[in-house]
């Protein structure tokens, strides 16, 4: 058996059946790890601006990790509708990776924006309900404070010029010397 043939077979058992949410799963994984480490080694911003910065991205990958397990496992199971067995095998592989990209796009977003802000202001003690809320909003002033003129009311008939506009003198140097120049 030749060096050759070994890597083929490496190459041929790691995609024969992989699932999509492995590569995205080890991608979070790093992003959980790495992301809130880069964060916190940030000199330029305030200690209390990283640790929260540091939290929310951490948390942000907690949720991810299972969440793209999930949602391609159960996106998997739609394969048992096809009868045929090779369909229904590529259509398991399709149907995680649709089920992996929409965690990505819909389930995570929504999860972190429902569970993240009140966790990390529990943590922070952030209570911020009651401070800044006025009990009754300031009322809307729409009446100009501009001093109003009255304009002499006088009907288009009267200023002469009804049906007709005054006559301009037009030269054709005024359209020869305009525009860009190269």
């Amino acid at each position: 058996m030749s060096l050759g043939t070994t890597v083929k077979n490496i190459c041929r058992s790691i995609g024969k059946d992989n699932n999509p949410a492995y590569a995205v799963v080890a991608i979070a994984t790093a992003k959980g790890i790495f992301r809130p480490l880069f964060t916190m080694m940030d000199k330029k911003e305030s200690p209390e601006t990283k640790k929260y910065a540091a939290l929310r991205e951490g948390l942000t990958e907690v949720i991810a990790i299972p969440t793209y397990l999930l949602c391609g496992t159960l996106a998997g199971k739609g394969a048992a509708l096809f009868k045929d067995p090779v369909k229904a095998k590529m259509a398991k592989h399709n149907l995680r990776f649709v089920g992996v990209c929409t965690a990505a796009l819909l389930v995570i977003p929504g999860l972190c924006s429902v569970f993240v802000k009140p966790f990390t202001d529990k943590i922070f003690h952030k209570n911020n309900k009651n401070e800044n809320v006025k009990s009754q909003p300031d009322e809307l002033n729409i009446v100009s404070k501009a001093e109003q003129t009255q304009l002499q009311k006088m009907p288009i008939t009267q200023t002469g010029h009804l049906h007709s506009y005054p006559a301009k003198n037009v030269s054709m140097t005024a359209f020869t010397n305009s525009g860009m120049r190269v």
